[in-house]
């Protein structure tokens, strides 16, 4: 029973991570579409329907990317890191 509540918890934990780092990865992407919109259209710079309607269609293809899909690791690398801790604890 106990290892079901820790695999809760750790997904519950999980979770949250991936949630806060998928939604600051996309902020830091669109920010810098927007930095690059400003740059390229120095007399449009600031906020516009072109330059959100820039930013949206750039952002499509972004969950598809290396970079999105990294993000994922936060599920396997601490429940592998545990099932290894686990198993050294219990071989010895």
């Amino acid at each position: 029973m106990a290892v079901i509540r820790l695999a809760i918890v750790l997904f519950i934990i999980e979770a949250v991570f991936y949630v806060l780092i998928s939604v600051y990865l996309r902020s830091t992407k669109a920010e810098s579409l927007e930095d690059e919109w400003d740059r390229r259209h120095p007399d449009r710079a600031g906020n516009s329907p072109e330059r959100r309607k820039f930013v949206q269609r750039s952002m499509t293809g972004f969950q598809k990317t290396l970079k999105a899909r990294l993000v994922a690791l936060v599920f396997v690398v601490p429940t592998v890191a545990i099932v290894v801790i686990a198993w050294a604890v219990n071989v010895q």
